[in-house]
């Protein structure tokens, strides 16, 4: 007989973090819920000790940990959004990847009862612990998150966005034509396509309990943008593919951002000794007014 899909399937994405798994593992498995949880734990070809860390959770949690380890990194062939999608099956998916990690063992479960009573909302989401880990800067609230409902262009601002450990999802969403579009057109923005996809699909709501940690680190997709790789230049152009799949209503604030990446881009480049006045034709030939607007305020508002 088959086993019935898990109420939550949670979604662990891993690479090189040897130091992080453990804890993110300990977090998912001290879950005390009334429900059936699945982790399924992906690595994507490691070179380090985390593939062997996943084993070894996997033998003591079978029930849990399902372990997903990959030969050849899928991340930089693109398909690692197509991988994971037909691996997650529960009436709930949670996100927790091997840099963060959970805190309180009621996280899941206070999210699945809120869920449960309000049928109208596709996605729920909580405070959480921004933690840098060289300790630069003290630990603080990840953004200033309150009790209430969320609209989709405010998940889109930066300040608005939540923490990607914190959100619990319907299944459904998975399931929409919207998402499946951004699996289709967008690959720079796995979680953001699961706050705008939930938005579109029903509502969406805070809570200002702190149940996970957002580790800051070196390791990041956010290095990207302190370099002359043209990979930020990417981020930009998907941006632009967002306000076409969720609506008008992100239209002035995609374009913004479109605008701000090339724009910063160029300046930096510029400051690392490397002129490169394509950075500044392209956003000017697409979209003349904003550009001149965002650089005057670029330049000459510092």
């Amino acid at each position: 007989m088959k086993n019935p899909d898990p109420i939550v399937c949670v979604r662990c994405m891993t690479y090189n973090q040897e130091q992080y798994i453990a804890q993110c593992l300990d977090g998912i498995v001290m879950q005390k819920t009334t429900f059936t949880v699945k982790a399924i734990v992906h690595d994507d070809a490691s070179t380090d000790r985390t593939p062997q860390i996943i084993q070894e959770y996997a033998a003591r949690y079978p029930e849990i940990i399902v372990p997903v380890l990959e030969k050849e990194n899928q991340y930089s062939q693109g398909k690692l959004s197509k991988v994971m999608y037909p691996l997650m099956k529960g009436k709930y998916i949670a996100v927790c990847e091997g840099d963060d990690y959970w805190t309180d063992p009621l996280k899941l479960q206070k999210q699945v009862d809120f869920m449960e009573s309000h049928p109208d909302y596709t996605m729920c989401f909580h405070q959480a612990i921004r933690h840098h880990e060289d300790s630069s800067i003290p630990d603080s609230h990840y953004s200033d998150i309150e009790n209430r409902e969320y609209s989709g262009p405010e998940l889109y601002r930066s300040e608005h966005r939540p923490p990607t450990a914190s959100i619990l999802m319907r299944q459904s969403v998975f399931e929409s034509d919207v998402y499946r579009q951004c699996l289709e057109q967008i690959s720079s923005f796995g979680d953001l396509s699961f706050f705008l996809s939930s938005a579109h699909c029903g509502r969406v709501y805070g809570m200002t309990d702190v149940m996970s940690v957002y580790r800051m680190n070196n390791h990041g997709v956010s290095n990207v943008f302190s370099t002359t790789n043209d990979r930020v230049l990417k981020f930009a152009d998907e941006n632009l593919k967002l306000y076409q799949i969720f609506g008008e209503q992100y239209k002035d604030e995609c374009i913004a951002i479109y605008v701000i990446d090339y724009i910063n881009h160029f300046l930096r480049c510029r400051k690392l000794g490397v002129l490169r006045p394509r950075l500044l034709l392209t956003p000017l030939m697409k979209y003349p007014v904003q550009t001149l607007r965002l650089l005057y305020q670029r330049v000459f508002s510092h």
